[in-house]
Parts: C-alpha cells; sequence; structure tokens
C-alpha cells in the first residue's frame, strides 16, 4: 500500500508538472490579436463618372470570384524576395477575401456604368444585359508593399449560355511602404482596373439593353 501510495505522488508531481509546461506554451504562444483590415473603395473620379454615363449599360450580372487557395484563406498572403509565399497571421483580411473582393468589384462596375449589379444569385425574374465572371491565376502582396493579381474576365451573356469575350489582365500597382494598408489600396486600385475593363470590353461588344 505505501509503494502504491508513493507512486500514486510521482503521478501526481508529474501531472503537475506537465500542466504547467502547457501552461507556459499556450502563454508563450498567444500574442496579441490580429489586425484585421477591410477592403474599401476610392473615390470615383471624373472619368468614371464621365463613363458611367455614356456606358448605356442598364443591368449586369455577377459570379462570385475566385482566388487561389493561397490566397483565400483570411491571412494576407504576401510573396517574398526569395520566391516563396508567406501567410501573415498577424495581419488579416476582416472579411473573407473572395467575398471582400467580389463586394467591391460590384460596387465599381455600379460606379463605372450607374447600372444595376447583383451577385448570384439573384432573382429569377432578373435579366441582366451580360454577366461578368473573374478568376484570379495571382493574387498577392508584393514585397514592397503593393499588389500583383492576374487572371481572366469572362463575359458571358445574360442568360450565362453563351461566352462572347475572354480577357486577361496582369495588373500590379506597386507600393512603396509595408504598411498593410497600403496593400490594401494597391488591391482596391487593381479591383477598379478589373471594372473598368469589362465595362469597356462589354461597351465594345454593343449589346443593346
Amino acid at each position: 500500500m505505501i509503494k502504491s501510495l508513493r507512486w500514486d505522488g510521482r503521478l501526481v508531481r508529474t501531472g503537475v508538472t506537465l500542466l504547467c509546461s502547457l501552461f507556459m506554451m499556450s502563454a508563450c504562444s498567444s500574442g496579441p490579436p490580429p489586425k484585421l483590415y477591410l477592403l474599401e473603395p476610392f473615390d470615383v473620379d471624373a472619368g468614371t463618372i464621365q463613363l458611367a454615363k455614356t456606358s448605356g449599360i442598364k443591368s449586369l450580372g455577377m459570379s462570385p470570384v475566385e482566388l487561389p487557395g493561397y490566397s483565400s484563406d483570411a491571412q494576407i498572403a504576401s510573396l517574398q524576395s526569395d520566391g516563396t509565399v508567406n501567410q501573415d497571421d498577424g495581419n488579416r483580411w476582416a472579411e473573407e477575401p473572395e467575398d471582400a473582393i467580389t463586394r467591391l468589384l460590384s460596387d465599381r462596375l455600379r460606379a463605372h456604368t450607374e447600372a444595376t449589379v447583383l451577385v448570384e444569385p439573384w432573382p429569377r425574374d432578373y435579366e441582366p444585359v451580360a454577366r461578368v465572371e473573374v478568376s484570379f491565376d495571382k493574387f498577392l502582396r508584393e514585397p514592397g508593399g503593393g499588389a500583383q493579381m492576374t487572371g481572366q474576365i469572362l463575359l458571358l451573356s445574360g442568360s450565362g449560355r453563351k461566352l462572347l469575350k475572354a480577357v486577361s489582365f496582369n495588373i500590379s500597382h506597386v507600393g512603396f511602404d509595408t504598411d498593410r494598408r497600403v496593400f490594401f489600396m494597391a488591391v482596391a486600385k487593381g479591383i477598379d482596373d478589373i471594372a473598368r475593363m469589362a465595362v469597356e470590353e462589354i461597351q465594345a461588344l454593343n449589346i443593346k439593353s
């Protein structure tokens, strides 16, 4: 019985030591909460207003954007100088990146057309003039703080049954500061570029509302 009690005591001491170690590891691993960044549009310029007045586009449909797997996480994905990709746990998107970019792209399409722009799924009786689908092959924060994005814009008929045109894009906005807000401003400019390209291509197709 005495041996048993001594053995149990050693077990208790060992258990306490393990618990203390776990608490210490937890305290060391827990730091300040990550900074969250919201993707916001910038002010509409005079050229955008003029394009909206002459676009002739009354309604557009849009699918949610598609991002590469490494960029679809809330952690900001950055390209390192050695070519590797780092996901920053201390700086994150305030919402899912695909949701944020879809929201901003629809906002910029409205700004460039003054049209009704709805993101799928939309009401059954909604008949857009054309549909816009954007998929990204690359979407990264550059080492200097800017943004690099490549991919395709697919323009489809209002019914979605016919591909009208596929347009590739390769957009890079240089950043001169590593502050993560610079990256989000660069992203906002790039999304505006994509919206402008889509509207100009739809106009060139001479689709009637």
